[in-house]
């Protein structure tokens, strides 16, 4: 229990709570929508630009600032042309952020085998597998108080998760290869944007791809 009830987790909590408001406040008032999330394009591709300076495969950082741009054009876009509710696009953001964090407790709680500790050393195999289960059972939850229990439901949290993961470790690829720890540290206990960004980007890049069409 002491691995997960330290500095670690009490800086990352007082983190995401100011993050959590700064990332729903646009989503619900669509008018600060561009200016903010604008903003938070730049900051990180200052990040990413910093990352390449030292990076050993650049072009895989060109191909993701391309591939950030493209998300953060779409995601303004989707949401200006109502292709997608403010209610869905919290309950993606919700599915990502559950699994980041009982990843991260199951993780701490239980240890284990790491999944690619050349690449990752915090990630393990008990981290993944709490974090699929229990991202599950909350959403899954809401999902049939909110509308009904339906295999959809659980086929569609599966699919973000798998997204969400597959961003991560390829953002961990591009620190690796950069020799960084961390992208930056604006957000203490989390590093810098892109850190805290990298699933987040992974998903909504298939998900306004796919309602963009």
């Amino acid at each position: 229990m002491n691995n997960l009830f330290n500095k670690e987790l009490l800086v990352r909590i007082l983190s995401v709570s100011l993050f959590v408001p700064l990332i729903l406040f646009p989503i619900i008032y669509n008018n600060y929508l561009p200016l903010i999330f604008l903003l938070i394009n730049a900051i990180i591709l200052h990040e990413l630009n910093e990352m390449k300076s030292q990076s050993k495969y650049k072009f895989l950082i060109d191909i993701y600032i391309f591939i950030t741009i493209t998300t953060f054009l779409l995601f303004i876009f989707i949401i200006i042309t109502k292709k997608i509710t403010s209610i869905e696009i919290i309950e993606i953001i919700f599915v990502v952020w559950l699994f980041d964090t009982f990843s991260f407790v199951g993780g701490k709680l239980i240890g284990g085998r790491k999944i690619y500790p050349k690449i990752s050393s915090g990630k393990t195999y008990s981290g993944l597998i709490s974090g699929i289960t229990f991202t599950s059972i909350v959403m899954m939850s809401y999902y049939s108080m909110a509308y009904s229990f339906e295999l959809k439901y659980l086929l569609l949290i599966l699919f973000l998760i798998t997204i969400s993961f597959i961003g991560d470790m390829f953002a961990s690829i591009l620190k690796r290869f950069s020799n960084i720890k961390d992208s930056g540290n604006i957000l203490p206990g989390h590093g810098g944007l892109f850190d805290r960004f990298d699933s987040f980007i992974a998903v909504f890049f298939v998900v306004t791809i796919y309602l963009a069409r």
